[in-house]
């Protein structure tokens, strides 16, 4: 009985961990998982140490905010690690926010 309990629980955790997975990443997600609001501000939000982001959909292009991201200028940190479908979340939703 033990047994069928430990294999039970084993497999539910792997159907877990393989939803998680599938998961598409999301633009808003990204932004807290690599700490973005500690230089830039959003809404009253965030550092002073880099340009806002109110607006920027306005401000650049898609090809531009992808470009700064993977290649940026100043001080900013290098995110070319991103996976392809990261960057492109991210890419979105910066490119949404006007």
């Amino acid at each position: 009985m033990k047994q069928w309990i430990i294999l039970i629980i084993g497999c539910l955790l792997l159907l877990g961990m393989s939803s998680v997975q599938a998961q598409e990443p999301s633009g808003p997600d990204l932004v807290k998982r690599l700490g973005c609001l500690g230089c830039h501000a959003l809404a009253g939000k965030g550092g002073d140490r880099a340009p806002r982001w109110d607006g920027v959909g306005q401000r650049l292009s898609p090809e531009a905010i992808k470009k700064q991201i993977v290649s940026p200028q100043g001080r900013m940190p290098n995110f070319a690690h991103l996976k392809p479908d990261e960057l492109n979340a991210l890419t979105q939703y910066l490119s949404g926010l006007n």
